[in-house]
């Protein structure tokens, strides 16, 4: 703001004091000569020549100050031929003269260079403290969302635990009430009544898996611990020995290759780990599943691999498989709410990395996630492979 005032001001002030600067210009030139003329060589006064030259060249522009040096010049030429200087050669005065021109031509350029660079300056440290502004101004922006997306974490929080205790709450009743009936028709063995409440108690069994599982999804990233140094083979233990009731029951084997060191949140990468291990054991083939976790080291992170031998995936459903709710398999033959992944792509988000699948059908899938670097002196500490 202060540079353009300064420019506009003087852009203005320059135009309408055009031809009064001038005008000034050439009164003092003469005024110069005249004092020359009268004074003889008894008084050196050609450096008052300089006021106009300078005065016009700071004010207006370098084609100025050669205009008035030129007719510094002449004057000064005119009143020393008039004034009958007397020199051992006539050709001096005309060799003083442009050597003064000379002088006065390279101190207009002096000061048309000076000039450019304070307004250079002026520019620059009005473009810096315009640059200050906007990111302080853009500081406060962020420091405000930042506060904003604080309290819609908190308060989606909020709402999803709000939410998931009055729906359980209800469900909670309703399932007392259908137990309660249960007890009640034990005895008569009427298929159909049985066969009514199993399902009344199945659908709120799924119900309350859907409400948790909600609720789970809203809590990643809103809830999660600070960021610290984890072992992810430690990480990948815990994973295990949490699944171990469902490995045990699918008999499946997990390898992994040993695992970095990194930064991480180890509640979130310990439930990745889980929904992907688990992901491949619930969608098997008939043959012996087998579960085998990579790690690969890229420039700017590492690479995680999740390989499994099971049903695959088709093309089409690689990109929407991470969407809440996504269901591609039938639902009595593989249970599960669509969540799970969807849970998997939000945990690897939060810690700066993304997801993806690649897969085709019946050859099994390799879910690869990424982990980015932030500090480059932790590797890899073994190249053992553990085996479950």
């Amino acid at each position: 703001m202060s540079f353009q005032l300064f420019t506009g001001t003087a852009g203005y002030f320059s135009q309408r004091s055009k031809p009064f600067l001038i005008v000034s210009g050439i009164i003092l030139v003469l005024l110069v000569g005249v004092a020359d003329y009268f004074t003889g060589t008894e008084l050196t006064v050609s450096i008052f020549y300089l006021f106009p030259i300078v005065l016009v060249t700071w004010s207006l522009n370098k084609g100025a100050g050669v205009f008035f040096a030129i007719f510094s010049s002449v004057v000064e030429l005119l009143t020393d031929l008039t004034a009958g200087h007397h020199y051992s050669y006539p050709i001096i005065v005309y060799w003083n003269n442009a050597v003064h021109f000379g002088f006065y031509f390279i101190i207009v350029i002096i000061l048309s260079i000076l000039k450019n660079e304070y307004e250079k300056t002026v520019k620059l440290n009005f473009d810096l403290q315009t640059t200050l502004i906007e990111l302080h101004r853009t500081k406060e922006e962020v420091e405000q969302k930042a506060q904003d997306l604080v309290r819609s974490n908190e308060e989606l929080e909020q709402f999803a635990n709000m939410a998931a205790h009055d729906l359980k709450e209800p469900l909670v009743v309703v399932g007392g009430y259908i137990n309660r009936l249960k007890r009640l028709f034990v005895n008569k063995h009427d298929p159909e009544v049985e066969s009514i409440i199993g399902r009344s108690l199945d659908g709120i069994g799924r119900m309350e898996v859907l409400i948790n599982s909600i609720l789970a999804y809203a809590r990643v990233g809103t809830k999660g611990k600070e960021f610290k140094l984890i072992d992810c083979n430690d990480i990948m233990k815990s994973a295990v020995i949490n699944l171990q009731a469902k490995i045990q029951e699918s008999g499946v084997i997990i390898t992994y290759d040993s695992l970095p060191t990194f930064i991480a949140d180890e509640i979130q990468l310990t439930q990745l780990f889980q929904n992907l291990i688990l992901n491949g054991i619930k969608f098997r083939r008939e043959e012996s599943p087998r579960i085998h976790v990579s790690i690969d080291q890229e420039d700017k992170g590492w690479v995680f691999g999740i390989h499994d031998n099971g049903i695959g995936i088709k093309a089409e459903h690689k990109a929407s498989i991470f969407d809440v709710f996504k269901r591609i398999h039938d639902e009595s033959r593989y249970p599960g709410n669509g969540i799970g992944l969807a849970i998997c792509k939000k945990v690897v988000e939060n810690h700066g990395g993304r997801i993806w699948v690649e897969s085709c059908p019946g050859e099994g899938s390799t879910f690869k996630f990424t982990i980015p670097i932030k500090d480059t002196n932790l590797t890899q500490q073994r190249s053992i492979r553990v085996v479950y």
